[in-house]
């Protein structure tokens, strides 16, 4: 299993989720939102290997609920602009060349979302090119899937390839794992509603419903599954209050000192694009748009163009 977080595994396996073979993977929907919530530290410098993990879950469920992940537009954990907790614009694919071809056992589904700038969580991504996730389900048993989730940027210039660090992976399994998660909380639900059969207490009268009782374990089952909306909610309002808090700092933070002896102003976010002018320490400009490694940027006689983060002083 992916290493992300130092504290990650050991979290996860508090709340009875497991990394090894053919264990329940059984983890509330707030755990996933916990992991993969906005986080304000740099990408990390150290590419991660496959995400891989065993689903107590039938083949064909475990494919059905993917697939929908992979049709989605939205790719999580990543981004190109500060701000932003997610990728949007992302294509579901049958194939990509952005990845070796697959020879493997199990169904292969692809998501990808072209022209991305820079994006955050893939290992020293400073350019424009496209996001890339693939996911494989390998069906391991009667009810038991093993899911491979691999996550690359490449880009469009060299065509050179950036791993991620592991936290897009984890944050689409989280969605993986939540749609699940509410496939078992809904037939819970089914299972615990009323069943009418016909009254034979008498033939010349017409029949009437008898309702069944609810058994006490579906009871529980449907506290716990409140219990875990709730839990979720809860994680909702907590990453929109970070989310709010970062949108006022940002509007701030409207103005930067370039603290380079010299900085160049270029005409794209390439570390080749051509150079529009030379800016000059200490000299003040205006933040237009900010990515992960790439300022937009206007100058104080009106010139704009992009600027590397390593250029500016460090903002509050």
């Amino acid at each position: 299993m992916r290493q992300l977080f130092p504290f990650t595994q050991a979290w996860m396996l508090r709340l009875g989720g497991r990394f090894t073979r053919k264990k329940q993977l059984s983890i509330a929907p707030a755990v996933f939102l916990l992991l993969c919530a906005p986080v304000s530290s740099r990408t990390r410098e150290k590419a991660a290997p496959s995400f891989t993990i065993e689903v107590d879950q039938p083949f064909s469920r475990v494919v059905a609920v993917v697939e929908d992940v992979a049709r989605s537009s939205v790719i999580k954990g990543t981004f190109e602009y500060a701000g932003d907790d997610q990728l949007t614009g992302a294509q579901f694919e049958a194939s990509s060349r952005l990845f070796p071809a697959w020879t493997g056992a199990g169904k292969v589904f692809f998501k990808v979302r072209n022209r991305t700038l820079a994006p955050k969580h893939f290992i020293q991504s400073n350019d424009v090119g496209a996001v890339a996730v693939r996911y494989v389900v390998q069906e391991d048993g009667a009810n038991s899937t093993r899911l491979v989730i691999d996550a690359v940027f490449v880009e469009n210039g060299g065509h050179h390839g950036h791993p991620s660090d592991g936290y897009v992976e984890t944050c689409e399994f989280a969605e993986i794992g939540k749609r699940l998660k509410e496939f078992d909380q809904q037939r819970t639900l089914r299972a615990s509603g009323h069943e009418f059969s016909p009254s034979r207490e008498s033939s010349s009268q017409p029949d009437k419903p008898v309702e069944t009782a609810v058994d006490s374990s579906a009871t529980a089952d449907i506290r716990r599954a409140i219990a875990e909306q709730e839990s979720q909610l809860a994680a909702d309002t907590t990453n929109l209050r970070q989310l709010e808090a970062q949108a006022r700092k940002l509007r701030a933070s409207e103005f930067v000192r370039i603290s380079a002896e010299r900085a160049e102003l270029k005409a794209s976010p390439y570390s080749h694009a051509r150079v529009v002018a030379a800016l000059k320490q200490g000299q003040e400009v205006t933040v237009l748009v900010k990515s992960a490694y790439w300022f937009r940027v206007r100058s104080e006689d009106g010139q704009e163009g992009w600027v590397s983060h390593s250029a500016l002083e460090a903002q509050p």
